[in-house]
C-alpha cells in the first residue's frame, strides 16, 4: 500500500516538476528579450536661408537683366522688319525703272549693321540666360534641404556620428534612454545646437515583444533659425522637424 501511495506521489512530483522547469524556461525567455525600439529617429530638413537669400538676388537682378536684352532684341527685330519692308519698296521701284539703287544699297547696309548688332545682343543675352538657369538650378538644390552635415554629436552620451553624402531629409538619431536629446550638428565650418523633447511609450507587438515609440516632440531651444514641428504631438514617423541656418 505504501509503495503504491509512494509511486502516485512521486508521479505527481515529477509532472509538478516538469511544469515549474517549463514555466522557468518561458520566464528566462521573456527576461532575455530586450525591448525593440520602434523609432530611434526623427526626420529633420535642414534649409540654408542665407545661402538662398543670396541666390534669389542674383536670379533677381538677371531677370531684370534678361528683361532688358529681351526689350533691346524686341527693338533691334522691328527696326530690321522695317528696313527690310523699305528695302522690298526700293527694288520694286528700282524694278519699274526707278533710279534708287544709291538708296537702296544704304538700306541694305543697314540691314546687316543692325543683323550683326542683333547677333552680339543675342549671344549676350543667351550668356545671361545661361547664367540666370545655372544660379536657378542652385536655388532648386538649396530649396530641396539637400546638405552636407558633418557630425552629429549627442552632448548627453559623448556619442558621435559622421557623415560623408548629403541628404535632402537627415535621421536625427534619438536617445531611448532619456526624454531628449541635446545635440550638437555640424555643417560645413559651423556647429548648431539643438535640444529636443519626446515622450516615450512603450507596448506589446504581435509576438508580444516590447517595442518602444516617441512622440509629441517639443523644440526646447536652438541655435537654428525659424525652428517649427511639422506635427505637433505626432509620432517619430509622422514628424519632421523643420529648421534654417
Amino acid at each position: 500500500m505504501a509503495n503504491k501511495n509512494f509511486s502516485k506521489y512521486g508521479k505527481a512530483l515529477r509532472i509538478l516538476i516538469l511544469y515549474m522547469g517549463v514555466f522557468a524556461a518561458i520566464w528566462a525567455c521573456e527576461e532575455d528579450i530586450d525591448p525593440t525600439v520602434n523609432d530611434p529617429s526623427v526626420s529633420i530638413f535642414f534649409l540654408n536661408k542665407d545661402s538662398l537669400d543670396a541666390v534669389n538676388l542674383i536670379t533677381d537682378s538677371l531677370t531684370i537683366e534678361l528683361e532688358v536684352y529681351d526689350s533691346i532684341i524686341l527693338a533691334l527685330e522691328d527696326s530690321a522688319d522695317l528696313l527690310v519692308d523699305s528695302l522690298i519698296t526700293l527694288t520694286d521701284s528700282i524694278a519699274n525703272g526707278g533710279d534708287l539703287k544709291q538708296d537702296s544699297t544704304i538700306v541694305a547696309e543697314n540691314i546687316l549693321k543692325l543683323n550683326a548688332s542683333l547677333n552680339i545682343i543675342e549671344d549676350e543675352d543667351s550668356v545671361v540666360n545661361a547664367s540666370y538657369k545655372g544660379w536657378l538650378s542652385t536655388a532648386t538644390t538649396i530649396n530641396s534641404g539637400s546638405v552636407k552635415i558633418i557630425t552629429i554629436e549627442n552632448n548627453k552620451n559623448g556619442q558621435s556620428i559622421s557623415y560623408e553624402d548629403s541628404s535632402t531629409i537627415w535621421k536625427l538619431p534619438l536617445d531611448m534612454q532619456a526624454d531628449d536629446i541635446d545635440v550638437d550638428i555640424t555643417i560645413a565650418d559651423s556647429v548648431y545646437n539643438l535640444v529636443v523633447s519626446y515622450s516615450r511609450t512603450t507596448a506589446a507587438d504581435e509576438k508580444n515583444k516590447v517595442v518602444i515609440g516617441t512622440s509629441d516632440f517639443n523644440i526646447i531651444s536652438t541655435d537654428f533659425k525659424n525652428p517649427y514641428l511639422s506635427c505637433n504631438g505626432c509620432e517619430a514617423s509622422k514628424t519632421t522637424i523643420y529648421v534654417e541656418f
